[in-house]
């Protein structure tokens, strides 16, 4: 898919929280003595050659270690680095005792020439586990866990346990696939990425993290995800008003990463504040969870921004949908994102047990998505708007545009969006509340719309509903759609192409001046 600039490069600056992970590994091979490891825990870079013949091993270059047990037995010095040849195949845990400092991260990567060195977890929980550290960078690796099939298992987990607040992580450029976990997920669950608070004796949060270029691909049940025993707070429905208080991880930011053929959710952040959710593609989820899962959503957290992400191929209706602002979270904002082709739909705002507000949901692009625009769930809610996007529901394609399913409140002001329906199928309203006013929205062939002042059913004259995205579906020259919004209290002052919102600004998510 071709992008135009603003999609590709633009960002909100934000950073990122941390992490840390737990266990131990086991291998056949002979492990290196206490006495060995001692000494050879001075060097501050460690080589690792599991293809290596058999011979004294060091951990230098010349004379690596030959399995992962043996480096997880080193106390490494401080700011050191653990190498994997590349080209190369270990098997079992990679869990190393160490930590970095300020300028001296602690090092996870490759050496040599070739392929991604490959971390073969064998069936075992934990396959790169990096548990109680700080100032650590991993890269350059692939790392995989078919073995013992739906076992609880993790590609990679970054665990903090009663450990305070852990500064500086980085996973970057790791080729993660065909971790065949159980259907938990949380603190203890099967992921690709699973950044863990765990414990309840010390307040304990991450702080500065980027995950950043990865793949995570065939993994059951969760792609990326941030949990934390540290989440109490009366706003979700998981509330213990006995367990450990409420500490968000800050300066998260996940960005250019790429999901495909997920058992359950792509991306889900928990129980942090200001987090930025960026450039990232998923691409076919909830493939095989027994639970509801949708494709990137934030629960219990604040300020997280979900923007130029895309997101298709999400299967069934259990959830299923691209997208969720979920119960406990404040100051949500998705915008200039693209779903298209997800069975349970675009949106999800759900508050279940809990509550959640201050949601703007802006500038994005849905086409082909079933069953509903934007479904709600038990629980009621206020401060949620849905402003300035464009939904294409082509031929065969069935939808509720907004899906209210209980007739407790549900505040969404809907304003300034295209929604068209083409060819066979339907598109309609079920609003039970109340609560969801319309205004300024172009609504063409859709069925028990209510009043929507403003607006009009004219053809909005999109072009290419079939083309590549988010280029498609933007409006030609001569649209209706042009100047004929209404201004939104804090919109941003561009839109996903980069062009700038006038004033009034078009409906719909293009804010250009038509194109020809």
């Amino acid at each position: 898919m071709t992008l135009p600039m603003p999609w590709r490069s633009r960002a909100v600056r934000t950073a990122g929280a941390a992490l840390v992970a737990v266990a131990l590994a086991a291998s056949t091979a002979p492990a290196a003595s206490a006495t060995t490891a001692s000494r050879d825990s001075s060097r501050h870079v460690q080589y690792v050659d599991c293809a290596a013949s058999t011979g004294t091993a060091n951990g230098s270059r010349t004379r690596p270690w030959r399995t992962l047990d043996q480096v997880n037995r080193l106390h490494l010095r401080t700011g050191s680095s653990v190498l994997l040849r590349r080209g190369t195949r270990c098997t079992g845990t990679l869990a190393p005792q160490g930590t970095g400092r300020p300028g001296s991260p602690m090092v996870i990567g490759a050496y040599g020439q070739g392929a991604k060195p490959v971390i073969d977890g064998n069936g075992n929980p934990e396959t790169l586990l990096l548990r109680n550290t700080q100032w650590v960078e991993a890269s350059n690796l692939e790392i995989t866990n078919s073995g013992n099939p739906g076992r609880n298992k993790r590609g990679v987990r970054v665990q903090l346990q009663d450990y305070g607040t852990g500064t500086h992580y980085r996973l970057t450029g790791l080729d993660i696939h065909d971790i065949l976990g159980d259907d938990t997920k949380g603190t203890e669950g099967s992921a690709g990425i699973l950044f863990s608070v765990t414990g309840s004796a010390v307040p304990t949060r991450f702080d500065d993290v980027l995950v950043s270029g990865n793949t995570v691909r065939t993994v059951d049940r969760e792609g990326i995800y941030f949990a934390s025993t540290w989440n109490n707070r009366p706003v979700h429905g998981d509330y213990d008003p006995n367990g450990p208080g409420y500490l968000p991880s800050t300066r998260v930011v996940v960005r250019g990463n790429t999901l495909k053929d997920l058992g359950g959710d792509g991306i889900v952040i928990t129980a942090t504040d200001g987090t930025l959710v960026e450039h990232n593609r998923l691409d076919g989820f909830q493939r095989r969870s027994a639970g509801y899962n949708a494709g990137m959503w934030p629960w219990n957290a604040d300020n997280t921004v979900f923007q130029y992400n895309e997101v298709s191929g999400g299967e069934t209706t259990r959830d299923g949908m691209a997208y969720d602002v979920d119960e406990g979270t404040f100051g949500t904002v998705f915008q200039y994102n693209v779903s298209h082709d997800n069975a349970g739909g675009f949106f999800l705002v759900c508050t279940a047990t809990g509550t959640l507000g201050d949601a703007v949901i802006r500038y994005n692009v849905s086409r082909d998505d079933h069953f509903r625009g934007i479904e709600t769930c038990r629980g009621s809610f206020e401060g949620v708007r849905f402003h300035n996007n464009t939904i294409h529901i082509g031929a065969g394609v069935s939808q509720t545009v907004v899906n209210e399913n209980t007739t407790e409140r549900h505040g969404i002001a809907f304003e300034n969006n295209i929604v068209v329906k083409k060819g066979p199928g339907t598109a309609s309203f079920q609003l039970r509340s109340g609560s969801v006013t319309l205004s300024h929205n172009d609504l063409v062939n859709t069925a028990d719309a209510p009043a929507n002042p403003g607006g009009t059913t004219a053809d909005p004259l999109l072009s290419d509903p079939t083309g590549p995205l988010p280029l498609g579906l933007r409006l030609r020259h001569g649209s209706p759609a042009l100047r004929a919004g209404v201004p939104v209290p804090g919109s941003p002052g561009r839109d996903l192409y980069g062009n700038r919102v006038g004033n009034p600004p078009n409906m719909g998510a293009d804010q250009g001046h038509g194109t020809r």
